[in-house]
């Protein structure tokens, strides 16, 4: 067996199983990846799995290690490439959203620079030693440490139709409740890896389940059903996908705060609010009413921001319609 990627191999490489630490620098700090590549006794797809963009979302990182140690190349066909903890400076921070090294949201930087800062040096790490030459591609999240979620898959939309279903049959097969598309301009520029690996041709999709900085075993086998299930739709593994979800596809949008204050919610997770609908109440300080906020249109509740701290133009609710 060759390794695919030219990285230097470890003792478990006579086994089918490389596992090594991709490397890069930046300023003269060392940027560090761990990468497993599991190289199937048979020929088929490569597809890579890629969790902890954001280093606090844990049910995908802990997924993604499973799957590493559960897999046996005996039992594979093609190629499977994980990562399962692409962010270490904000897992080691426990830091929510973005990368402490530099302050950006490293989900919002690809394909990545690598004459740009740490983040953008770490997505172009990724993307060329990972991505590039896949099949296809899951980015895997685990809600933040400020919010709760209803697990769902989110794919992105480009000018090439047929690449839109692929990514469409892929959220599908991921059996999540919700699977939904970005509004406006998110979908074609905000520089998620699966946006990305779209823009590049590769079928590619997010998936989130987990949240509020926990690591629930619940969602971890969210994200393994998951993972068995695009396998054997790829015809990886044996076996039959398991749909258990009648998976509603809709539009996902974000609503923010107008102001700054102390955010109470009004809603349930996974509810369905009609326009006009009482979502919250911002106070002041002192605990005083500034404002009661009202659902700007009908819609499914996806995430909420379970923190009461409310900065001015702040996301504090997750939607689909």
């Amino acid at each position: 067996m060759r390794n695919t990627l030219g990285v230097e191999e470890d003792i478990m490489s006579k086994s089918g199983i490389t596992r090594t630490i991709l490397t890069a620098s930046h300023r003269g700090e060392a940027i560090r990846v761990p990468f497993i590549e599991i190289l199937g006794a048979d020929d088929g797809p490569i597809l890579t799995i890629v969790a902890g963009v954001h280093g606090s979302e844990y049910a995908g990182i802990e997924a993604a290690i499973r799957l590493s140690q559960i897999t046996v190349p005996g039992e594979l066909r093609g190629t499977l490439r994980i990562v399962p903890l692409c962010n270490l400076p904000a897992f080691l921070a426990r830091a929510e959203v973005v990368c402490p090294v530099d302050g950006k949201n490293l989900n919002r930087v690809f394909p990545g620079d690598p004459q740009g800062t740490y983040s953008d040096v770490l997505a172009d790490l990724v993307f060329t030693k990972v991505v590039e030459g896949s099949d296809y591609v899951l980015n895997v999240h685990g809600g933040d440490i400020f919010e709760a979620l209803v697990p769902y898959v989110g794919i992105g939309e480009c000018e090439q139709l047929e690449l839109n279903k692929r990514c469409r049959e892929l959220g599908r097969v991921y059996d999540l409740p919700f699977l939904v598309t970005f509004a406006g301009k998110r979908s074609a520029s905000y520089g998620s890896l699966n946006t990305a690996a779209q823009t590049a041709g590769i079928p590619a999709i997010l998936a989130e389940a987990g949240g509020e900085g926990v690591l629930a075993e619940e969602f971890v086998q969210v994200h393994l059903k998951g993972f068995s299930n695009v396998m054997k739709y790829l015809a990886m593994i044996e076996g039959k996908v398991v749909h258990e979800n009648e998976t509603k596809e809709l539009t996902s949008d974000f609503w923010r705060i107008t102001q700054e204050g102390i955010f109470y919610s009004k809603v349930t997770l996974g509810n369905y609010v009609e326009t006009g609908d009482e979502i919250g109440i911002l106070t002041d300080w002192f605990g005083e009413t500034i404002e009661v906020l009202k659902a700007p249109r009908s819609a499914y509740i996806l995430a909420i921001v379970t923190t009461p701290a409310a900065r001015k133009d702040a996301v504090i609710y997750q939607v689909a319609y």
